[in-house]
């Protein structure tokens, strides 16, 4: 599936206004569109975005959930038939009013502009080209592992590398 803006003239408008505004809501703006870019196309949010919903969606609407952006921002999206509908970019204020003010909306998702999805490979790049190296196993067999994490790297280093998760921040 691809992603879809919902009203798509407001929408832009608001990303233009954001854009020219600068600072926090610059940076924002440019979140929420790589966001959108990075949902298109895909069936599940990736895991880095799930991070960053906020702790609750809204009632209000059906299926709705916010993304926690930069400088207190939040960008609105509905599931609907399998697609991402994004329908608000906003402050948490302005996102709230907006909310309010659209409680119990069903979008007609037809009205909406389709963000084409990308080109996603199906096996993700590794992150570091030598990981078998890193957990000093042999290349061949890393694939054969069928262990917790916690019993191939210790504590500490979890901790470091799932900071949100573990609860700690540093």
């Amino acid at each position: 599936m691809a992603a879809i803006i919902y009203d798509p003239v407001k929408f832009h408008k608001k990303m233009e206004k954001m854009e020219r505004a600068g600072g926090s809501a610059a940076l924002a703006a440019e979140q929420a569109r790589e966001m959108i870019g990075e949902v298109a196309g895909r069936d599940n949010l990736p895991p880095r975005l799930r991070c960053m919903l906020t702790q609750y969606g809204d009632a209000r609407i059906k299926n709705c959930y916010k993304f926690d952006l930069r400088g207190a921002y939040r960008l609105v999206y509905v599931r609907q038939d399998g697609w991402f509908v994004f329908l608000f970019l906003g402050s948490h204020d302005e996102t709230d009013s907006w909310i309010r003010n659209n409680n119990g909306m069903i979008p007609d998702i037809t009205q909406g502009e389709v963000v084409p999805g990308k080109d996603i490979p199906d096996e993700p790049e590794p992150l570091v080209a030598n990981f078998e190296d890193m957990l000093d196993v042999e290349p061949a067999g890393i694939h054969d592992l069928d262990v917790p994490l916690d019993e191939i790297l210790d504590q500490k280093t979890l901790r470091e590398i799932f900071p949100g998760i573990c609860g700690h921040t540093g």
